[in-house]
């Protein structure tokens, strides 16, 4: 598949990059409404690939995502740079799909002035004893409802109203608005199976987990990312970069990258049920992050050469890697890392 054809294919999940060079490869803009992107950038003797694209090109400019939260002058939220139309009112979050379609929370009274904070807007008290938190992502919007004070009442539901988009669901009280994936195995890619998650596709949701929080049910995620600006390149060494937001623990503990068997479909239609086992073991880390001061949150790097230099020897034009830990009966191997949905986007780095 050559870089055009991807970018043309991909215009649903965006990762923020800052001052990146101009596209080597941007396709000819095909007018106002369009959304293309891009998911790889160089810099010197480094090629990096992302598991999400990484610049936004509508019409003829090429922008970065920012999905940092503003007020306008006419009183409504929005990111500053988004691939979709999020809108944050007080009658709740509202986002127009850029491939058509849209979806919205609707809240039952009127939201107070919300604190915000990057691509997050806090609701205090939104309902008596309850916070409503919205946060922008790629591809529409992530909203969650935290206890705060003395509730007098459960909260309202979550529940979105709308077309064409996925309502992803997951263990904690949160519902995910995103713009639907339109392709079976779309490239670049990230997502999470989980034993808890049996019907929705989770590739909108900004987290991609690993490990077990019970010591019974567990979650895996997968990455696939786009070769085709690597072809023909000669790389010394491959990392794999990992942003790991919260773990349940201080403690080391193991988790692991593997591949599939050759012609594995990686899509919106994977889930626990129907993944493809792991095949091979390529490499193991046991860095572990996000639980408290003494392992802050931040960047986890595994070695990969071997794999990419693989990859690249047979001419592959995709590759896809499975996080898993290492024991999924183990109650404290419970990571979370940041996904293509996030500022902190998963990605390759070759030399």
């Amino acid at each position: 598949m050559t870089v055009a054809a991807t970018l043309l294919s991909l215009a649903l999940s965006l990762t923020l990059t800052l001052g990146l060079p101009a596209p080597a490869h941007a396709a000819e803009p095909t007018g106002a409404e369009s959304v293309l992107t891009e998911s790889a950038t160089s810099a010197e003797n480094a090629l990096t690939l992302y598991s999400g694209p990484v610049r936004v090109q509508r019409g003829a400019e090429w922008q970065d995502v920012d999905l940092t939260l503003q007020t306008g002058p006419d009183g409504v939220v929005r990111p500053v740079a988004s691939p979709q139309d999020l809108t944050l009112t007080p009658a709740g979050p509202s986002v127009r799909y850029a491939a058509g379609g849209e979806q919205s929370l609707p809240w039952p009274t009127p939201l107070p002035t919300p604190v915000l904070d990057g691509p997050t807007a806090t609701y205090p008290q939104a309902a008596p004893g309850y916070d409503l938190e919205v946060e922008a992502t790629r591809t529409g919007f992530v909203a969650s409802v935290r206890k705060a004070g003395t509730p007098t009442a459960p909260p309202p539901p979550l529940r979105l109203t709308g077309r064409a988009g996925t309502e992803a669901v997951s263990a904690v009280d949160r519902v995910v608005a995103a713009a639907p994936v339109t392709e079976d195995a779309p490239v670049p890619f990230d997502t999470t199976t989980q034993t808890t998650v049996r019907n929705t596709d989770a590739s909108g949701d900004p987290d991609l987990r690993v490990g077990s929080y019970d010591g019974v049910e567990a979650a895996r995620s997968y990455l696939t990312f786009d070769l085709a600006p690597a072809a023909g390149r000669t790389v010394s060494r491959a990392s794999l970069e990992l942003f790991q937001t919260w773990s349940s623990t201080c403690r080391a503990t193991g988790w692991e990258v593997w591949t599939l068997p050759a012609g594995s479909v990686v899509g919106p239609t994977l889930r626990w049920a129907n993944q493809p086992a792991p095949q091979r073991l390529w490499a193991t880390s046991t860095d572990t992050r996000g639980n408290a001061p003494a392992c802050a949150a931040g960047w986890s790097s595994v070695d990969v050469t071997p794999l990419v230099q693989e990859w690249l020897a047979a001419g592959a034009t995709s590759g896809t890697v499975v996080l898993k830990a290492a024991d999924e009966t183990d109650p404290q191997s419970w990571k979370r890392f940041a996904s293509a949905e996030t500022a902190t986007v998963p990605h390759l780095t070759l030399t």
